[in-house]
């Protein structure tokens, strides 16, 4: 028996895209600050949520930065903020009062 081999071009090709590849990844101990910069660079836009908490007149981590969703007052001053890019929307956990930097990336909508 005779095995016969047919090689198939592709016309078009189709990349599927994982909810990790869609989320921002910064390196261990990125400051907010830098990855902001990042995120805008890359056609992130920060958004404004309608249920977002107020940023205190003293709270450096917030200021300047409409798309902060919430800031813990205790603990590891923890804050998350929220960027969409198309479809997807993230939220960025940051910890560290004076200096927070980045702990992770999680999918709001869109991964």
């Amino acid at each position: 028996m005779r095995t016969t081999l047919v090689a198939l071009a592709l016309v078009g090709s189709v990349t599927v895209v994982s909810a990790a590849e869609r989320l921002p990844t910064f390196p261990k101990g990125t400051p907010y600050g830098s990855a902001r910069s990042s995120l805008i660079a890359l056609g992130w836009k920060p958004v404004t949520m309608p249920e977002a908490q107020a940023c205190d007149e003293d709270d450096d981590r917030c200021k300047g930065r409409p798309e902060m969703e919430s800031c813990a007052g205790t603990g590891l001053a923890n804050c998350n903020f929220t960027w969409r890019r198309g479809d997807t929307l993230v939220a960025i956990g940051t910890i560290g009062e004076t200096n927070p930097v980045v702990v992770g990336a999680r999918c709001r909508a869109g991964c």
